[in-house]
């Protein structure tokens, strides 16, 4: 019996850790990491509380914890002064079941809390950029299974850290310059996002055996590897924008929009009330033809999502001696009217990423290239109520 409920909590466990990882991967703040990774530590460990620690120069910042009572979220300490110092200086692994017994341990600054044990583990371990820490309201000592998913989770943990700094990096070159060659820099963030997810599951499945968990590992890094494809393709699409010349040539608007939304259609598993017109045609690159059109409809499928009834219309509204003017309607979650500049610009979301998930370069991509062929684009729509895009494109005469 002891066996059979040991290979259980190691089938939890690592069903924990793929939801952590996936997490992790499209976590778009620090607080929103230290979060994740806080409560992990605490169940992995079976603690009764848990802290993400952050090396600032030659102090610790307790940044986030999880625990049955305060312990030091917001406090600094120097790093020679706690054992959260001593795990990054030393770059190893802190274990002590008894606080008391140990030189380590600063017992004043444990005296006022729950901590009776306790365990640490840095956060890499090559400059170290901080610690996890897990606790217990009784001597404790955890097992050498639980040690090493938390090893596990710290270097997941320093990825995600990294990739929010790359991130931060490039939001600051938008501000400077605000050109859409700063996507490429953040589509090398998004690639790395699925690809450390594959990577922490692969460390994972290494030493598992029981079938189910397998096969949740195996599934995180095939959606992971999908995630990655496309990013790839995004990737290239924008260099396109960026570097290519065009080759404008009629291009069949109509049958575009049809091959791009029938594998949509078909992902979304539910009724949709889609509506092309027939014979729509403009003057473009159909390459870039493709890429704006296929950012169109992605989003329109996308915050369609959870309508009960969605409806998604592409059709001609008006005709001019040299342009057609073109939309591209949802009934989806909308925007906010306040902020109709923004949703062309480059890295720019209104929609919180864990509800939406996306890049930010979509809408900026499809205004580059609607500029690139002389049109124009401009946008309608409320929050709740759907949105309009507006197309003025060379007619294909």
């Amino acid at each position: 019996m002891p066996t059979l409920v040991l290979v259980k909590d190691l089938a939890a466990s690592g069903l924990l850790m793929t939801s952590v990882v996936e997490r992790l991967s499209t976590a778009d703040s620090v607080e929103r990491v230290t979060s994740i990774v806080a409560a992990a530590v605490r169940e992995l460990m079976d603690a009764d509380g848990a802290s993400f620690v952050l090396r600032e120069d030659n102090q610790c910042f307790y940044a986030d914890e999880d625990a049955v009572g305060p312990l030091w979220k917001g406090q600094r300490f120097p790093l020679s002064a706690c054992v959260s110092g001593w795990v990054i200086g030393h770059r190893e692994n802190a274990v002590i079941p008894d606080i008391y017994a140990d030189d380590r341990v600063p017992v004043d600054a444990y005296r006022p809390t729950f901590v009776k044990s306790m365990a640490m583990v840095p956060i890499r371990r090559e400059a170290p950029v901080g610690a996890l820490g897990a606790y217990w309201s009784e001597p404790h000592e955890p097992t050498a299974e639980q040690v090493r998913l938390v090893e596990v989770l710290a270097n997941s943990a320093s990825v995600a850290l990294e990739n929010l700094e790359l991130r931060g990096a490039v939001v600051r070159r938008v501000a400077e310059r605000d050109h859409l060659e700063s996507a490429m820099h953040t589509l090398v963030h998004d690639l790395r996002n699925p690809l450390f997810a594959m990577l922490g599951c692969a460390e994972m499945l290494i030493e598992e055996t029981d079938p189910a968990v397998v096969r949740e590992f195996a599934g995180t890094i095939l959606r992971s590897g999908h995630r990655l494809d496309t990013q790839i393709d995004r990737m290239l699409a924008v260099y396109r924008i960026t570097h290519a010349e065009l080759q404008p040539e009629a291009v069949d608007l109509s049958a575009l929009a049809d091959d791009i939304a029938r594998p949509l259609v078909s992902v979304a598993g539910r009724d949709i009330d889609l509506e092309i017109e027939d014979g729509l045609r403009a003057h473009l690159d159909p390459v870039m033809a493709d890429l704006m059109l296929r950012n169109l409809l992605d989003n329109a499928f996308k915050y369609t999502g959870r309508q009960e009834a969605p409806r998604i219309r592409l059709a001609r509204t008006s005709s001019g001696p040299r342009q057609d003017t073109f939309v591209v309607a949802d009934n989806g979650a909308g925007f906010d009217p306040a902020r109709t500049n923004d949703l062309f610009r480059p890295l720019t979301r209104l929609h919180d990423s864990r509800e939406f998930p996306g890049t930010g370069l979509g809408l900026a991509s499809v205004a580059r290239i609607v500029e690139l062929h002389g049109g124009a684009i401009r946008a309608e729509g409320r929050l709740g109520g759907g949105a309009s895009f507006y197309l003025s494109l060379p007619n294909a005469a």
